[in-house]
């Protein structure tokens, strides 16, 4: 038998060989597949940096000290800010309303962790604050009940929080 015709898998004695070539297509679009579906899942937003005793507050320009205190935004366009005081941040967005927040965050009043804004508990008491605001955020709602009670506080969401500081600012 002519040894050409074998190598080509021409000879009807022995079965045709396979190409290794779809299984390798077959893989490479499943893990092409599997890389663009990862991709599409959106990151959640991350908290900028915020160097302590270097950066300054995007409101009032003060040096952001404080963990426990220290707020920040990231914006749709791009972009962030950074804020001393958790009223400061919500006086800069008031102050500027055509730069959409994407996120907010703030620090958890006694871990010092960040959280996002728009799910933490707040209070105003009497609290000595960067900025005079006297408003701290909490991740857990029984542990801003309880400092509420030790500072003449008042617990509120995000919305009431953001309602709150615009009365305080603006009267209305």
């Amino acid at each position: 038998m002519d040894r050409a015709v074998v190598r080509r898998g021409l000879c009807p004695l022995q079965p045709p060989r396979r190409s290794m070539k779809p299984n390798l297509f077959f893989c490479l679009l499943a893990f092409c597949l599997t890389l663009a579906a990862c991709a599409q899942q959106p990151a959640e937003p991350q908290p900028p940096e915020i160097i302590y005793g270097q950066d300054l507050c995007d409101n009032c320009g003060m040096i952001i000290s404080e963990a426990k205190y220290a707020a920040a935004t990231l914006l749709v366009e791009g972009g962030s800010h950074k804020f001393d005081d958790i009223s400061d941040m919500v006086i800069y967005h008031l102050d500027h309303p055509n730069e959409v927040v994407k996120a907010w965050f703030v620090h958890d009043y006694n871990s010092e962790a960040w959280i996002r804004g728009e799910t933490a508990t707040y209070v105003r008491g009497d609290i000595n604050t960067p900025m005079g605001g006297g408003i701290v955020a909490f991740e857990n709602k029984a542990e801003a009940e309880s400092v509420a009670a030790e500072v003449n506080g008042k617990v509120m969401n995000f919305d009431e929080m953001r309602v709150e500081v615009h009365v305080v600012i603006h009267g209305q």
